[in-house]
């Protein structure tokens, strides 16, 4: 039996962005032998089969019904500061369907996966998880997730700009990067990368702010005062007074206009937690908030 890939930490923005899939067997799109390892090659050439990702999961649906192929489909939404990566877990992933099926939304969790593409004929692409292993996680685990994440892509990102001012391409590429002491998988997929998708430093500096600005947002979190969180009380109260039409608001729905406003979610959370147990709000039925005027 073959060894099982390892489980590489990218955040949702470049995960999301990519479509370029390949397998080892022939280094082409899969079209090949079907044992053969499947990789997403990522727009920042990060090089990937299988994900390890930890968030806060902000949506968990049963979409069973809707699907023809499996009788059992879950599909959930699990957020990072930089975006939001979509899980698909269905009859071959049982304990993690189990898992979605009672899990409290919100919640941080942790998630092995394997990745998987979806190219619906229209020239587009959407990638997705299918679950290995998912489990319950806190706010330190999901903060120590991304800052082993954003050094981990910023280390790549640099290589990315050596590879970029080098002027170099194809196996000469390769070979500048090897004689650079490049780890092989890295060198291959950013090659991969500038072929493919002809990645630009521009691409590459707005992903490393990207990663910045979420390590910022652990910063903000860690420092916030009780000032501080009650001016997000303030503003979540705002916005459910806002778009509530009489039966609440979703709470999904809550995060993502949080999240336009630079809110992140896991300070939603913490603001919905204490205006319910201070009275301020109530959960008319389950996943809706609605303010007690």
């Amino acid at each position: 039996m073959a060894d099982r890939e390892m489980a590489y930490r990218v955040f949702a923005s470049e995960f999301n962005d990519s479509r370029f899939q390949i397998s080892s067997a022939t280094d082409a799109p899969i079209q090949a032998d079907l044992h053969a390892p499947n990789f997403l090659v990522t727009t920042a050439g990060a090089k990937v089969n299988r994900l390890f990702i930890a968030g806060v999961i902000t949506e968990v649906e049963d979409i069973g019904s809707q699907k023809g192929g499996e009788k059992e489909l879950w599909r959930a939404r699990v957020s990072d500061p930089t975006g939001t990566f979509t899980i698909y877990s269905g009859n071959y992933q049982p304990e993690a369907s189990v898992f979605l099926s009672s899990v409290e939304v919100p919640s941080f969790v942790t998630i092995v996966g394997k990745v998987r593409s979806y190219e619906p004929g229209d020239g587009s692409v959407f990638v997705s998880l299918r679950p290995e292993e998912i489990n319950h996680a806190d706010e330190s685990i999901r903060n120590r997730w991304m800052v082993d994440t954003a050094e981990l892509t910023l280390d790549r990102l640099d290589i990315f700009d050596e590879a970029l001012s080098s002027g170099l391409s194809g196996k000469d590429l390769l070979d500048h990067l090897s004689q650079k002491s490049v780890p092989s998988h890295i060198a291959e997929g950013i090659c991969m990368a500038i072929d493919y998708y002809h990645t630009d430093r521009d691409y590459i500096h707005g992903l490393k702010i990207q990663v910045r600005d979420a390590l910022l947002s652990i910063e903000s979190s860690l420092s916030a005062s009780p000032g501080g969180l009650a001016d997000i009380e303030q503003s979540v109260m705002v916005m459910l007074q806002e778009m509530n039409q009489g039966k609440g608001v979703e709470y999904a729905v809550l995060v993502r206009e949080a999240g336009e406003k630079g809110i992140p979610a896991e300070l939603v959370e913490k603001a919905v937690r204490s205006l319910l147990s201070d009275g301020s709000l109530y959960e008319p039925r389950v996943g809706f908030f609605r303010a007690i005027d």
